[in-house]
């Protein structure tokens, strides 16, 4: 039986469903990786802002022109009604973020955006990420692990598959 096509919304609410939400001391560690409760903040946009490139190029690759805004402002929308509860990140002002969200963007697109750029995205976050001090080098190899685990792209892109 084929499924049912999902609407442009539908899409976005189950992508959001997706995405990471606050990335604690606790969920670092389940991987290895050591951190500290001041690091909760950054870390967790950081990897969010990961997430939003991913799902951008998702929506670009596999949604209708006409529909990609409007499925990913709708994601925007999602994060934002649970900036404070979900992520904890309420002491961010949203519009400074919507400005590191593109900052981001603009690192990740020049090796995300090629053959093996998820390999070559996620060294960038990780040089990123041990740069600000957020992971040591030696859990460079452990991130290489989480990542995918926290961005599953083979889940959105047969998410995204299903939009009409």
């Amino acid at each position: 039986m084929k499924k049912e096509s999902m609407t442009p919304a539908e899409v976005a609410d189950a992508l959001y469903k997706l995405i990471p939400r606050r990335m604690t001391v606790e969920a670092l560690s389940e991987y290895g990786i050591e951190g500290t409760e001041e690091q909760e903040e950054a870390m967790t946009r950081e990897i969010l802002s990961f997430t939003l490139y991913w799902v951008l190029a998702a929506i670009n690759a596999h949604i209708p022109r006409k529909y990609r805004d409007l499925v990913f402002h709708r994601v925007m929308d999602l994060i934002r009604a649970d900036w404070e509860s979900e992520y904890k990140l309420g002491a961010v002002k949203w519009e400074e973020y919507l400005d590191e969200v593109e900052e981001r963007r603009a690192r990740y697109a020049p090796v995300g955006d090629y053959e093996g750029g998820a390999i070559a995205a996620s060294e960038e976050i990780s040089d990123l990420l041990e740069s600000e001090g957020l992971i040591q080098p030696e859990d460079r190899p452990k991130l290489l692990v989480l990542l995918p685990d926290l961005v599953p792209l083979d889940k959105y892109q047969e998410l995204l598959s299903q939009c009409v």
